[in-house]
């Protein structure tokens, strides 16, 4: 998008949303003047700083728009270095409106005031709307002519990216779905083993969210109701809760396992066909390690980690649902409460997920070059034991063991942060829960049963968050190898073996005419230049020269191995890639 116009309307959007919340608050007053609101502010009453939250984010918009119009080369860039400030904001302002909504409802028990809740959701809105136009700014596309004032602020553009072209980030981000995409789209063969394991998933998800429930409602039977039928009643529900749940749980597990073992074969299948049908180049070019390892390693790694992650990103996300309608049945407010600590975890949960995949490839990158070193050690072992090289050849290959464990301390390091900041953002939610809990039982606003209900419910939410937090990260390292696997699947071969000709008898005359050809790694040295002689048949034909002149090659290309850079092989009179190889 051009500059004016992502400018224009970002600050349209400000004087909209200084307005419309400037109304919005004026009428949601109770009285009394502006000044005596801010003399007298009450943060359970008073929606001053909800409109002062406002003033902060129009004047953060305001200043990324003017950012950008001053500079459109450097403006955008620096802007998609800041998503994470815009994000900490919205996300800041959302939590606090949701404060705001309880601290209200404790002044204000029914909360009818139709100004109040058109602040409240304009709020949302905005911030929406805030994120948004910073995105749209982030993308702004300098003018042609600005780029070409001259040749030094050309360069200056180029090394710092320019920002017409679309975000690396986000490419990475659409080349994952995509790649996730095309590794479901394997399993289309087996759409009616899903559906029956999609049935029993939904089954056995809806039998574990009733369990909390039917808790709440036995200890209710003891502590408040005294009725030893209600409590045997409620013990009986979750024994078949349990059962039931435990039943489909199993069939849901060994569906999932056959779908993905048969992935895994399939990939497999396509991942040597399409290898044995490249051209003897690719083989020059890729060494045998790296070739085996994508054909081992990283197929398995795929199938076995999508398949264990889609498993578990789909029965936590249907659990996941029902819980939410549970709690929200059972108290709006701690409803609030629990989902204020939610947006955190899944930011730090996108944060590490980008950051795992990209040390991902680097351990399948450093773990396909330890493989290539060994296959090169033991393929040739009797060379090595020729020069007594055993120690060093270990050695190389210890060292690029450690290589690999680098990374993976990384990975470790990378999770234990991870887990201690989404862990500790879990337990504050669990104490506010507890406490402001507490506070609605002694106000008679919920039952104690629906607190140790609504507290196992939240529990089985943050344990469903926190498996699909560890999904997204799996599914990145699954899509990281994928990538790779895929690379060789979709791979076209370079030179096609489509010759037709298959005669019932040959002579077995072979003639070069004129024959230049170099290999592809190595397009400045030519092996064959204008190379022309005749093999005829019955006759024995010697090609004699020093190491490297070109005598195995003589032979590659006459098995159709290699291209020709110029000239022709003809086999009885015809060219040799006309025959049906």
């Amino acid at each position: 998008m051009h500059a004016w116009k992502a400018v224009v309307g970002t600050l349209a959007f400000t004087g909209l949303d200084v307005t419309v919340t400037t109304l919005l608050y004026k009428h949601s007053r109770s009285g009394g003047s502006f000044l005596q609101d801010l003399k007298h502010f009450n943060i359970f009453d008073s929606m001053l700083d909800i409109w002062g939250a406002c003033l902060y984010r129009s004047c953060v918009l305001l200043g990324a728009a003017i950012g950008v119009a001053r500079n459109t080369i450097y403006g955008p860039k620096r802007l998609k270095g800041s998503r994470i400030f815009i994000t900490l904001v919205c996300l800041a302002v959302g939590i606090y409106a949701l404060v705001k909504l309880l601290l209200y409802s404790e002044v204000r028990k029914t909360i009818k005031d139709p100004w109040f809740w058109g602040l409240f959701a304009w709020t949302y809105v905005s911030l929406a709307a805030t994120f948004s136009l910073w995105q749209l700014l982030s993308s702004v596309r300098p003018a042609r002519e600005t780029l070409g004032v001259n040749s030094e602020s050309r360069t200056e553009a180029e090394e710092i990216g320019d920002p017409s072209l679309p975000d690396a980030q986000e490419k990475k981000e659409e080349a994952s779905a995509a790649t996730i995409c095309k590794l479901l789209s394997y399993t289309k063969p087996d759409v009616h083993f899903l559906v029956v394991a999609f049935f029993f998933l939904l089954v056995a998800a809806l039998g574990e969210t009733f369990l909390p429930y039917y808790t709440g409602r036995a200890i209710d039977g003891i502590v408040i109701q005294k009725s030893m039928e209600q409590f045997s009643t409620a013990v009986v529900i979750m024994a078949l809760l349990a059962i039931g749940s435990s039943f489909a749980a199993g069939i849901r597990g060994g569906v999932f396992t056959l779908v993905f073992a048969r992935l895994n074969i399939r990939l497999r299948n396509s991942l040597f066909r399409s290898l044995v049908s490249q051209e003897m180049s690719f083989f020059d070019e890729n060494l045998t390690g790296d070739i085996i390892s994508r054909l081992t390693s990283d197929t398995t790694i795929v199938s076995d980690l999508v398949s264990q992650n889609i498993n578990i990103f789909l029965r936590n996300m249907v659990k996941a649902t029902g819980v939410i309608v549970f709690m929200f049945s059972l108290s709006w407010q701690l409803s609030l409460v629990t989902f204020m600590g939610f947006p955190i975890i899944m930011l730090m949960s996108d944060l590490y997920g980008k950051y795992y995949k990209k040390l991902s490839k680097e351990v399948q990158n450093a773990l396909a070059k330890a493989n290539n070193t060994a296959e090169e050690t033991i393929s040739a072992m009797k060379t090595v034991r020729s020069f007594a090289n055993e120690e060093v050849e270990a050695n190389v290959y210890s060292d690029k063991l450690q290589q690999v464990y680098k990374l993976n301390k990384k990975e470790a390091m990378a999770y234990t942060y991870y887990v201690w900041s989404s862990g500790l953002t879990l337990l504050i939610v669990q104490v506010s829960i507890l406490y402001y809990g507490g506070h609605l039982v002694i106000t008679d606003q919920m039952t104690s049963g629906n607190l140790i209900s609504f507290i196992i419910y939240e529990f089985v939410l943050g344990d469903c968050m926190e498996s699909i937090g560890s999904v997204y990260s799996g599914l990145m390292q699954g899509v990281g190898a994928a990538e790779k696997v895929f690379e060789f699947i979709d791979r076209k071969p370079t030179m096609v073996h489509d010759g037709t000709l298959a005669p019932n008898q040959l002579e077995g005359k072979v003639e070069f005419r004129n024959v230049t050809f170099a290999y592809r790694t190595r397009p400045a040295t030519q092996v064959l230049q204008n190379v022309s002689f005749t093999l005829h048949p019955g006759k024995v034909t010697a090609l004699v020269g020093p190491s490297g002149s070109g005598k195995s090659s003589c032979v590659s290309i006459m098995e159709n191995f290699y291209p020709l850079e110029d000239g022709q092989v003809l086999l009885d009179g015809q060219p040799i890639n006309i025959y049906l190889w």
